[in-house]
């Protein structure tokens, strides 16, 4: 008897694990739609990932402290560079939208001023390592890039620039 009640409790277990799996935010993979993203930028403006329009975006999650995050600046400023203007199917260029988790604006406007990236989106989250973006986008750590297409459609996540190269020329016309 007791067997078979260790057995119910075992699958009881299994299934309301899977129901609650199944209630979690739906997985950020390629093929999902990539959920908005709003900040402000340098100057105090508030930017939306919504409000870039028509483009394929990389949106970028990094910090200045990241060393490989910095060392991506120049492969990021290589393929906006190459593809910024391009018509990249029915999208008609090519977006970077850094999201930088630094805790002080200070530290993430000195690198800037010393990185001088071209691409105008450039956000803060100055909540770090507790920001909203870590569940929502289902990442643990940095650098964490999502390649999302001009309907809003993650096509890549966490790929190498090589790929995304890749991918942006097979995508033009």
């Amino acid at each position: 008897m007791k067997s078979y009640l260790w057995v119910i409790v075992v699958c009881l277990t299994a299934f309301l694990l899977q129901c609650n799996f199944d209630t979690q935010s739906e997985r950020l993979i390629n093929g999902a739609k990539m959920p908005n993203i709003e900040g402000i930028d340098q100057q105090g403006n508030t930017i939306s990932l919504a409000s870039i329009e028509n483009k394929i975006v990389l949106v970028d999650f990094w910090a200045s402290w990241c060393k490989p995050c910095i060392k991506a600046f120049p492969d990021m400023e290589k393929l906006y560079q190459k593809y910024k203007n391009a018509q990249i199917g029915s999208a008609e260029g090519f977006e970077i939208l850094s999201v930088s988790l630094d805790e002080k604006r200070e530290t993430w406007e000195k690198v800037l001023k010393r990185k001088q990236p071209s691409w105008k989106y450039q956000l803060i989250d100055t909540t770090a390592f507790t920001s909203k973006y870590l569940v929502e986008f289902q990442f643990e750590e940095i650098p964490a890039y999502f390649l999302v297409d001009e309907r809003g459609i993650i096509i890549g996540r966490d790929q190498t620039f090589a790929w995304m190269d890749y991918e942006l020329k097979r995508r033009m016309n």
